[in-house]
């Protein structure tokens, strides 16, 4: 699992365009960058989520 620090600064170098997206819920994207190892991560300090992606898992779409 990443650090809280190397996900910061994955986070703060990584373009929108450029980042996973993994869909994780209507309201968090994973912003590692895309094509990453690891789990997908979204959110900062205390808020901050982790999660792995479910291959059998469809994503959840925005309405």
């Amino acid at each position: 699992m990443s650090s809280d620090n190397r996900l910061d600064l994955e986070f703060a170098y990584t373009p929108y365009a450029d980042s996973c997206r993994d869909l994780y819920s209507p309201h968090y994207y994973c912003r590692r960058p895309r094509g990453h190892d690891g789990v997908h991560a979204a959110g900062f300090g205390t808020n901050r989520l982790r999660w792995e992606h479910l291959p059998d898992h469809a994503p959840h779409m925005l309405s």
